[in-house]
Order: structure tokens, then C-alpha cells, then sequence
């Protein structure tokens, strides 16, 4: 299975502090890729270099063999590559609808009018199964709903490769299953996922496979049954007295 993102070597510092170092790993298309790590592991820092939010300080980026190190936020959704923020960002003023119909003017396939950007954000709606509050306004929405919205919103730009990051977090269990198919649903559609999480059973139950930073650094990969095993990956989470009982 070929490669849809390449990094190879990815470092950001903030003075001199590398917050993420020398990073490289490969994301096959059509799978499901997690990234994990301790807080303040470098895993947001890496998102956002990725989606052109942050300006990398070493080390490349590839999407689709390309190389787009360094591009510009909208020339990474225009690329087909469109990510989710941890802390939901709905423009609060609009209906969940008029949020979604904006994303639909964005991305490789941008929308053309507003009954093509309507029927998009409608059928997205569907998809993610909040159409029924399509005329609400978002700041009403409760956290899941406004979960499901950010998911909403970046599916309507058409991503090649989409970036969640702790799309899962604050749910309750039966929310988080309910995102956790969804994702399965969305890769099923060829889309391709990079997925940051802090419930391991989420990542572990959806994930093809794992990167596991710590202090900015990549300490593991593998299947999720292998990053379970690693010793390394169980001293980072719960210390060097449980790595060793184990």
C-alpha cells in the first residue's frame, strides 16, 4: 500500500525548546494511522505543521509525493488535506447548516453556488447524523453535537487525508463508539485518517497502526498490538514500575 503523507525528519522549536525532533514516519493511504503520546508530547505541534499552521523548522513533508513543507493553511485544504481542532471552533453566530455550507466553498471541489453548497452540507449532515439540527444555532449545540459539527465541516471540504485531532474527547462512551464508526465509515469512503487520542481504547479498538511520541520524539510504530507489548510505550504512560511488572 503506497503512501499518502511522508514525514520525514519533521522538527519544530519554540526558542530553544524542540517541542517536536527529527519525526519520520509514513501514513499508507486508506488507513486509519493514530498518533499518541503523554501531554505535551509534540502531537498537536505535528498536526499543525502538517496543515500548514505552523512553519516546520526542519524536515519535509510529503502528500501524495509531493512535497509541501511549509504551505499556507488553504493550500492545504485546497490540496485535499483538512483538519479538526481539538477545541471546537463553529462560528457560533450561524446555524449548524450555514457552518457546514461554508466548508463546502473550500477544498479541491469548492462548492459553486448556494444550492450546490446546501445539498452538500445537508448530505454531510446525514452522514454525520446531526441533520435533524441543521437550524439551530452551533453555540446551542451540546458537546457532542458540536463534535459531530467540526467533523461535519472539515467532510465537506472532500479531504484526501483528514487530521482529527481528539475528535473523541469529552464524549461519553456511546458518543465515542458512535465517532469511532464514523471514522471507519469515512475510511471505508477512501478517505484516509491521521488520528490523534488520549482514550487508548479508542485508538487501539480503530487504528491500522500507531506512532507514539514522547518529549517530541518518536519512540515507537507499529499495530496496535504491538504498541500494547512495547515496554517503552508502557514506561511513557504509567512509569519504569509498570513497565517492569509487566
Amino acid at each position: 500500500m503506497s503512501a499518502i503523507l511522508e514525514v520525514n525528519g519533521l522538527t519544530r522549536y519554540f526558542g530553544g525548546l524542540a517541542a517536536v525532533k527529527d519525526v519520520t514516519f509514513a501514513v499508507p493511504e486508506g488507513s486509519i494511522f493514530g498518533l499518541i503520546g503523554p501531554n505535551g508530547a509534540g502531537k498537536t505541534t505535528l498536526f499543525s505543521m502538517v496543515a500548514g499552521a505552523l512553519q516546520p523548522s526542519g524536515g519535509t513533508v510529503r502528500f501524495r509525493g509531493r512535497d509541501v513543507t511549509g504551505i499556507r493553511p488553504y493550500e492545504a485544504v485546497a490540496s485535499g488535506i483538512v483538519r479538526t481542532h481539538q477545541i471546537v471552533r463553529p462560528f457560533k453566530s450561524m446555524t449548524v447548516l450555514e457552518n457546514v455550507m461554508v466548508a463546502t466553498y473550500f477544498g479541491r471541489h469548492g462548492a459553486t453556488n448556494p444550492r450546490v453548497a446546501r445539498e452538500r452540507a445537508m448530505e454531510v449532515l446525514a452522514f454525520v447524523g446531526i441533520e435533524h439540527v441543521a437550524g439551530q444555532q452551533a453555540a446551542v449545540l451540546p458537546i457532542g453535537q458540536q463534535k459531530l459539527l467540526e467533523l461535519a465541516r472539515a467532510l465537506a471540504a472532500k479531504p484526501d487525508l483528514l487530521l482529527c485531532d481528539e475528535i473523541a474527547g469529552g464524549l461519553t462512551d456511546a458518543e465515542t463508539q458512535n465517532v469511532l464508526g464514523l471514522l471507519r465509515k469515512i475510511r471505508e469512503r477512501g478517505t484516509t485518517i491521521l488520528y490523534i487520542e488520549h482514550d487508548m481504547r479508542a485508538v487501539m479498538s480503530v487504528c491500522d497502526r500507531i506512532v507514539v511520541l514522547n518529549y517530541g520524539q518518536k519512540l515507537a510504530e507499529g499495530t496496535p498490538a504491538e504498541i500494547q507489548r512495547n515496554p517503552a510505550v508502557i514506561e511513557a504512560y504509567l512509569g519504569t514500575s509498570a513497565a517492569e511488572a509487566g
